[in-house]
C-alpha cells in the first residue's frame, strides 16, 4: 500500500465540503463519551487527517491556563498535563479575522451534520459545544478565541508537541516536556507564535441530554522572539549593578524611553487573574465533559508541509469572563 502524502493546509486554504465527518461511537480511549474522526479529502482523493497552519499571531493575551486564581491561590488540577492547552485569541488583524471566520465556518458544518455526529434520532438531546469562544470586555467590546489541546504522552504526562524558535530565519527545535518549562523560557508579550495544528477527533457525551464538539491538537509550535520589546527587559538589565558610570545609567533611560511601553507591555497580574476566572470555568466545562482528559494518541506518520462571514473583534487587554 502506498504512503498516503498528507498537506498541510493554511487555515483559510481549507474547504470545509471537502470533510467528512461520521457518527461518533464507543471508543477505548474514553468512558465518558464516544469520538470519530474528520477526514479531509486530499488532492489525489484520499481522506485523511486535516492539518493545518495559523498566521503568524501575537502573544499579548491568552495563552496558557493559569496556576493560581485571583486570590492567589493554586487552581486545582488533575496534574500539569491538564494545563497543556492554549487559548488562541483573535483581534482586528486581517489574517487574524480569516482564521476566525474559517473556525466559524467549522462550527456551522459541525450544526449543519449534527445528525451525522449524534445520529438523527439523538439530535434534539445534544447541543454543540462552540469550538469558537466568544468573552466581553469591560467596554463592552466582544473577544473570539479558539482552544488548542497540546499533544501529551498520557503514560509519562510530558508534552510531545514539537517546539521551534526562529532566529535569523533558522528554526531550531527546543525541549519542552511540560507547561513548567514554556513558562520558564517564555512570558505573555515577548513573542509571536505561530501553529500547526490537527482537527484531532469529533466526540459526543455519552450521558443524554450532552454536549457534542470538535477537538483541535497542536503538531507544532513555532515561536519568534519580538526584537521590538527585548531591549526593555529590566531582569537583564538589572541583575547586577548599573551604577558603574553615569553614561551607563544614561544610556538605560534613553533607551527605555524611546520606545512606547503601552503597544507592548501587558500586565501579567491582571492578566492571569482574568484568565484565572476563565479556567475555571474551563474546569468545570472540563469535568462535565471530559474532552480533554481523554485525548486520543495517535501514531501518525510523518507529516510533510504543502507547497503551496467576516467578523470584527477588536483585542483588548482587561476583560471579564464570559
Amino acid at each position: 500500500m502506498s504512503k498516503v502524502t498528507r498537506q498541510i493546509l493554511s487555515i483559510e486554504d481549507i474547504n470545509f465540503s471537502k470533510m467528512k465527518l461520521e457518527e461518533a461511537k464507543a471508543s477505548d480511549y474514553s468512558k465518558y463519551m464516544d469520538m470519530s474522526f474528520a477526514n479531509y479529502e486530499q488532492p489525489d482523493g484520499t481522506l485523511s487527517t486535516l492539518y493545518f497552519k495559523t498566521p503568524l499571531l501575537d502573544y499579548m493575551i491568552g495563552g496558557l491556563p493559569p496556576a493560581k486564581d485571583r486570590d492567589g491561590n493554586d487552581i486545582e488540577y488533575k496534574d500539569e498535563s491538564d494545563r497543556a492547552k492554549w487559548r488562541c485569541y483573535l483581534g482586528e488583524a486581517e489574517n487574524e479575522k480569516k482564521m476566525c471566520n474559517k473556525i466559524s465556518e467549522f462550527q456551522d458544518k459541525l450544526i449543519k451534520d449534527k445528525g451525522i455526529i449524534v445520529g438523527k434520532k439523538d439530535e434534539k438531546k445534544f447541543e454543540l459545544e462552540n469550538i469558537l469562544g466568544e468573552t466581553t470586555t469591560k467596554e463592552g467590546e466582544t473577544l473570539y478565541y479558539v482552544r488548542f489541546n497540546f499533544r501529551v504522552d498520557r503514560k509519562t504526562n510530558e508534552i510531545t508537541t514539537k517546539f521551534f524558535v526562529r532566529k535569523d530565519g533558522v528554526d531550531d527545535e527546543i525541549s519542552i516536556k511540560n507547561v513548567s518549562d514554556f513558562e520558564s523560557k517564555f512570558r505573555r508579550g515577548e513573542f509571536r507564535y505561530r501553529l500547526i495544528a490537527s482537527v484531532s477527533k469529533i466526540w459526543k457525551q455519552k450521558k443524554t441530554p450532552g454536549k457534542y464538539g470538535a477537538s483541535f491538537t497542536v503538531e507544532q509550535m513555532l515561536i519568534e522572539m519580538r526584537d521590538d520589546i527585548t531591549s526593555v527587559n529590566a531582569k537583564n538589565l538589572f541583575s547586577k549593578s548599573q551604577f558603574d558610570s553615569e553614561e551607563n545609567v544614561s544610556s538605560i533611560t534613553k533607551k527605555i524611553e524611546t520606545i512606547d511601553m503601552s503597544k507592548h507591555i501587558v500586565d501579567d497580574d491582571a492578566e492571569d487573574a482574568d484568565d484565572a476566572d476563565d479556567a475555571e470555568d474551563d474546569s468545570k466545562v472540563s469535568k462535565k465533559i471530559n474532552a480533554d482528559d481523554d485525548e486520543d494518541e495517535d501514531d501518525d506518520d510523518e507529516i510533510k508541509p504543502s507547497k503551496k462571514s467576516t467578523v470584527s473583534v477588536k483585542t483588548k487587554t482587561v476583560r471579564k469572563k464570559a
